[in-house]
């Protein structure tokens, strides 16, 4: 074998050894970080984000051991290099290989003299020097990361959501607080088809009410207790964990978890599953038909936030006028919408098959029903449409100007506001003196006196006839004061007077068969009147609901309107703008406005209670924090919704200043300046 030939071979030898060299540092520095995490976890622990880079960062270290090893031994490649490099080794040769390979030809001498060396020994020291520390360095990382408990490797080579559990506890089970760690399983209800969501370490978990809600933590279950807003839960083991089972609540409660002497709280902010919104879309307004037949066009829109199991049209016809009604209702065109979130409904409404008949109607609707088999299922509906079958009396009209109704809906008022008097009077009338009883009846019964005159001038009122001359406010039926049976006979003498261009049946003329009633309560105000003012409120009663009654049939009583185009009423507003008077108008002082509402103020209250604790007693300043965000969930929930982060950031040692003034803000309802306080003494 020549010079070059023995040089070209130990090149060779000391390439693959160069290669194998990058190779072993380069997973030695792979294996190296891994387990320097996974120590690291083991103590202390590693957020899931940052075991997420754990590998990541192994594969680009060891590029970077490869790159950098595979560059420093780039020299091998050339022959005279690797000549150099033996002859500093092997002094033997005294420069006879760096000769034989520069020499244009080969010469025997310093062929000889080559062949008369061997060099082998110096590439196989070369060979230890480079693989040696490598493979020591990567056989000591292998083992000290496969040493680690099972849980910690897991945990860095496939970290995921919940493996919070995975870390193997690095204190004995009378020691370790096994509160820490902690995972949440929300475990949502089978109809919505949503996934499982796990949370490590939390401090507030949201969940669809009706849900199931799993906690996890190391250890046995053995003196840990479990209560949900004052209810206990009993945990129990599974496998070398321990566990607790929770049913989502309606409303926002606090988890409370006790270990011993150790403690944690937790929110659970459920949130309800929502109706399915229906919009009707056809027919878009209420409709007047003259002839019911042919079909009646049905559309409307349905969405829900987790599906829908079903839609459909119902429709209700109403038939008859005055006291008698019958009604039937149907269901039509009733879809399965599959678990879809949205659906459309379309449809046809016969209207022949109703034999509607004029002065009917049909309401219309649409329904749609969701997949709630836990505490529902929800039912939506949208707004109702009628459909009127048109009279044909409805298509008369008469041209004349339209009067208003007579004056009866005021004296009911009137006289149910006396009789509630009246009822307090009464009811307070065993705690006052006799002459106090009495004072506060007369007053009620001149208001019933002057009540009970607009009443008789009312009867009057459309014949033009002279009124009775009775004066407001008396009690007393002297010669000069028309009595009930004076009044009617007035009334029929004043009817029986215009009434004769009138043809009636029967020997009851119209006035007096419209205001009989009127004349009924006339007669019983009059008794009233009388008791009131000898200060008897209680025999008072009687009469005054008889009066009551009567003027309600007044107001019920079948009356005629004439439509009609009303008159235009011109007002010059230059000479009644600002030309009323109210002689008994006073001028008074104006009154501090009153509170209407003092929970805000609470709610501050208690927030600037947990910030007094904070710098003394942190943790329970953060359970106070909780306790104020369980009980804003509903009222307040912007408030709620800044207390988040702010204890987020307590639990975790972190500045939750800039969060807690935001909180403290929404508490108060009002923007208050920042005050320097001793808030980062917590953390």
């Amino acid at each position: 074998m020549t010079a070059v030939e023995r040089v070209a071979s130990a090149r060779r030898t000391l390439g693959v050894a160069v290669g194998a060299r990058s190779i072993l540092w380069a997973g030695a520095a792979a294996a190296s970080l891994l387990a320097v995490a996974g120590i690291v976890d083991w103590l202390i622990g590693i957020p899931r984000a940052a075991r997420a880079l754990a590998i990541p960062s192994a594969i680009l270290l060891a590029l970077a051991a490869l790159a950098y090893t595979l560059w420093r031994g780039r020299k091998v490649r050339a022959l005279p290099v690797v000549a150099l490099w033996l002859e500093e080794r092997v002094p033997e040769l005294r420069y006879a290989l760096v000769s034989a390979l520069d020499a244009p030809h080969s010469s025997p001498t310093l062929e000889r003299e080559v062949a008369a060396v061997q060099w082998s020994p110096v590439i196989n020291r070369a060979l230890g020097h480079a693989l040696v520390p490598p493979l020591l360095v990567l056989a000591a990382s292998a083992t000290l990361l496969f040493a680690l408990p099972a849980g910690v490797r897991a945990r860095i080579s496939e970290p995921r959501a919940g493996d919070a559990l995975l870390r193997a506890p690095i204190l004995a089970a009378p020691m370790r607080n096994r509160l820490t760690p902690l995972t949440g399983e929300v475990v949502p209800p089978s109809y919505t088809g949503e996934h499982h969501i796990i949370i490590e370490e939390p401090s507030s978990i949201e969940a669809l009410t009706g849900g199931h809600l799993v906690l996890r933590g190391q250890g046995s279950a053995s003196g840990i207790t479990a209560t949900v807003a004052g209810v206990a839960a009993q945990p129990r083991d599974s496998a070398d964990q321990w566990r607790v089972d929770i049913v989502v609540p309606a409303k926002p409660a606090a988890l409370e978890l006790r270990d011993r002497s150790y403690s944690r709280t937790l929110i659970i902010a459920p949130h309800a599953d929502s109706l399915p919104v229906v919009t009707l879309s056809a027919p878009t307004r209420d409709t007047v038909v003259r002839t019911p037949k042919g079909a009646f066009t049905l559309g409307a829109d349905a969405t829900d936030d987790y599906g829908l199991d079903a839609g459909w049209f119902e429709y209700i016809v109403s038939s008859g006028e005055g006291e008698t009604f019958t009604f039937k209702s149907g269901v039509i065109h009733r879809v399965d919408a599959g678990n879809a979130r949205a659906t459309k409904l379309s449809g046809e409404l016969d209207l022949d098959s109703l034999q509607l008949k004029p002065g009917d109607l049909v309401h219309v609707r649409a329904v749609a029903r969701d997949r709630n088999n836990v505490t529902g299922p929800g039912i939506g509906v949208s707004e109702t449409r009628t459909l009127r079958v048109s009279r044909a009396s409805e298509y008369d009209s008469i041209a004349i100007e339209g009067a208003p109704p007579p004056d009866v809906d005021s004296s009911q008022l009137s006289q149910r506001m006396l009789i509630i008097l009246t009822e307090k009077l009464e009811a307070r009338r065993t705690k006052l003196a006799r002459a106090d009883v009495v004072k506060e009846s007369q007053a009620i019964g001149s208001d019933e006196a002057r009540l009970r005159q607009h009443v008789g001038e009312i009867v009057f009122a459309r014949l033009g006839a002279q009124q009775g001359t009775e004066d407001a406010g008396s009690n007393d039926a002297g010669p000069a004061h028309m009595t009930p049976d004076q009044l009617l006979a007035a009334a029929n003498a004043a009817t029986q007077a215009s009434a004769g261009a009138t043809d009636f049946g029967g020997d009851e003329t119209p006035v007096v068969a419209v205001n009989r009633p009127l004349l009924e309560a006339y007669n019983a105000m009059w008794d009233a009147s009388r008791a009131l003012e000898l200060g008897e409120p209680g025999t008072a009663l009687p009469p005054m609901r008889i009066a009551l009654a009567a003027l309600q049939r007044a107001r019920n009583a079948e009356r005629l309107y004439l439509r009609g185009k009303s008159p235009t009423v011109i007002v010059d507003i230059n000479k009644v703008r600002l030309a009323g008077k109210r002689d008994d108008a006073t001028s008074s002082s104006r009154l501090p406005r009153t509170v209407l509402d003092s929970s805000s103020e609470r709610r501050a209250e208690r927030f600037d209670a947990a910030l007094n604790d904070l710098a003394v007693n942190s943790s329970a300043a953060i359970d106070s924090l909780l306790a104020l965000r369980v009980d804003a969930l509903e009222p307040a929930p912007a408030l709620a919704a800044a207390l988040a982060p702010a204890i987020d950031s307590l639990r975790a040692g972190h500045n939750a200043t800039d969060a807690l003034v935001r909180a403290r803000r929404i508490a108060a309802g009002v923007t208050v300046a920042r005050i320097e306080s001793a808030w980062g003494g917590a953390w």
